[in-house]
Formats: structure tokens, sequence, C-alpha cells
């Protein structure tokens, strides 16, 4: 063999090799992207909390698109078929925060006629001695909360058990149990100098969204204190200590409710906060309204009211940057290995007809 024939098989085989790894080039580039993506695990934790700032602009610009001059309409139109001025003024004010233009006469009616003073002034003591009746947020406010969240509510709410097991009726155990832990808590606040605030305003918080009926049975269920009545009498006059009447684990895990469910109410209100309540089912449930409502404040309300609980609560977390890369990844793998299939099988099937 020549010299000539002998440099023409090198360059032969050299061209075959850079060949080769041209073809392989982005497969074992994509091999390595998986690899790191292995290595580094960022799937392992996808999502992080969006800021205050982040949250709050993602719930507008979502509330903004689903509430179209229709859909306020709709929703204006139930809320008046069902006396609802809560709602109604909420809606009017998402209107006019949108620039929509609607008819509001009745629904300006409708707050007109709940906002009159007498009716107001002689709803404002049924209110008062029972959440229950309270027709709106305003009377909530004004009426029954200074009254429920200090002892006096949790004395009247201990009245309202012994009355309804003299009677032979139901007693509602959580109402009791709640102004037992409120009573205890209250003790706990003058002798500690305010340790135990969250506890006293979370079991008060929860005991009227409870005689409301906002609080979910799942959230009813997680509540739930045990009580040892035969040593309640005994704690009723002070000669026993709490943890004698229920299991201070209880209150704790009441505590850490209570808390998130304070952050609620600083961020909004105390009537809002009640009303937000339908909205928890577990300890998460309360961390994420907790959150939204520091981010969306008085307009917390409104973003559960357009978006609902879950489209709401998933605004709070964003995929992180590391996900994103990896979900990325992950399709040009899949993509490249679909082009390398679809160009080995149409070079098969190529090379079948051109035998035929």
């Amino acid at each position: 063999m020549g010299l000539g024939a002998l440099l023409g098989l090198k360059r032969g085989a050299l061209r075959g090799a850079l060949r080769v790894c041209a073809t392989l080039a982005p497969t074992l580039a994509t091999g390595a992207g998986v690899i790191w993506l292995l290595t580094t695990n960022p799937l392992a934790q996808p999502f992080v909390e969006r800021t205050a700032e982040d949250l709050s602009q993602t719930l507008e610009r979502r509330i903004a698109r689903q509430a179209s001059p229709a859909w306020i309409a709709s929703e204006l139109d139930r809320a008046i078929a069902s006396d609802d001025p809560d709602r109604v003024a909420m809606l009017l004010s998402l209107r006019e925060d949108l620039g929509h233009s609607l008819d509001t006469e009745a629904a300006e009616a409708l707050l007109a006629r709940h906002q009159s003073l007498l009716p107001q002034a002689l709803s404002c003591g049924r209110c008062m001695v029972d959440v229950a009746t309270c027709p709106s947020l305003t009377h909530l406010a004004a009426c029954a909360a200074p009254f429920e969240l200090s002892p006096l509510g949790d004395i009247n709410a201990l009245r309202r058990g012994a009355v309804a097991w003299a009677a032979g009726d139901e007693v509602d155990h959580l109402d009791v149990s709640l102004a037992l832990i409120g009573l205890g808590a209250t003790v706990a606040v003058v002798a500690s100098g305010g340790s135990s605030t969250a506890v006293k305003a979370g079991a008060g918080l929860t005991r009227m969204a409870n005689r409301m009926g906002t609080l979910t049975p799942a959230a009813k269920g997680l509540l739930r204190v045990p009580v040892r009545w035969t040593a309640v009498p005994a704690y009723l006059s002070g000669r026993a200590a709490l943890d004698t009447v229920t299991d201070l684990s209880h209150v704790a895990r009441l505590g850490r409710f209570a808390a998130d469910m304070d952050r609620v109410r600083r961020a909004t209100s105390t009537a809002e906060a009640l009303r937000l309540a339908r909205h928890v089912d577990s300890p998460e449930d309360a961390a994420r309204l907790a959150r939204l409502a520091e981010a969306a404040g008085p307009r917390t309300s409104r973003s559960l009211a357009v978006l609902g609980k879950a489209r709401a609560f998933r605004a709070t977390l964003r995929l992180t940057e590391a996900a994103i890369g990896a979900l990325l990844i992950l399709w040009a793998t899949v993509l490249h290995l679909a082009v390398v299939l679809g160009t080995r099988l149409g070079a098969l099937a190529l090379c079948t007809l051109v035998r035929l």
C-alpha cells in the first residue's frame, strides 16, 4: 500500500470519527445535563414562597383577568338576591378599582337599607348576645367582637353551655371548651404580662367563628379540646389549674393556630378574620391564609372571592429557578431522544424502500 493510499485511509478514518463525535455530541451533552440534574436534585423542593410584594402583584393580575364586567354583574345579582351587604360592598369596590361600567343602582339601594341607623341599633343588642344573628361585618365588628373577645364573652359561652346542659339539650362542647381555654389564657395574660395573648385571641376568634358557622368541620375536629368536666367546677372557682381540665398540648396546638389567625386579624380586621376562617381546614391552611392576608391586606376577602381558595393559596408559591431549569433540561432530553429516534427510524425506512 502506497503512502497516498495510507494517508487517504487515515483521512477517511478521521472524517468517520468526526462524524461519529458530531452525531454523539448532542446526546453526550444531554446525558451530562441529566446527570447534573440528578446530582443537584432541584425538584426535591420545587416551590418557594413568594415575597409579599410579588404575591400582591400576582393576585391583582389574576383578579383582573378573572373579574370581567360580566362576572362582576353576575356575582352582584347573586349577592343582592341573597341579601349579602358585605359581598355587595366588596364587588362594588372591585368594579370601581377595575374601572368597569355597570348598573349599580340595586346594589347601592341594598347597602343604603342595611346602613340605616335604626335597623343597626335594633340588631346590635341581639348581635352582641349571639354572633350568629349579626347581619353584617359592620355589626360584628361594632357590636359583637369587643364583647366576645373579652372574658365576658367566655362567661356568656359557659352560660349557654350550662343552660343547654340543664335543659337536657345538646351542648356545644367546642364553644364551652374554647371558653374555658379563653378564661385560662386571660389569667395567664395577667400573670405573665402578655405571653398568652395569642392563645386568648385565638380562642375567642375561633369560638366566634364557630358560633357564626364559618368554622369548617375539619377545623372543628382539629381544634376540639378534650375537657375533664369533673374538674371544671374547681377550675372556675380558682382551686385548680388549667392543666387539670385539659391537656396543655392541645392548648399549644390551638396557640399555633391562633398565632396565624391573629396575623390574619392584624392584616385585615377582626370581622374579616372571622369570615375568612371558613377557608381554613388545617394548620397549613391557616399559615397560607396568614401569608395571603399580609400580602393582600384588606383585599384578602376579595382575592379569595374572585380566585377561590385553591387558586389563591397556590399563588403564595412559585417555581424555583432551579426547578424551571431542570424542567427545561428534561424537556430538551425528551425532544432530543425523539429527534434521534425519528432520524434512525426514517433512515431505516428509507433504506428499506431503496432495497425494494
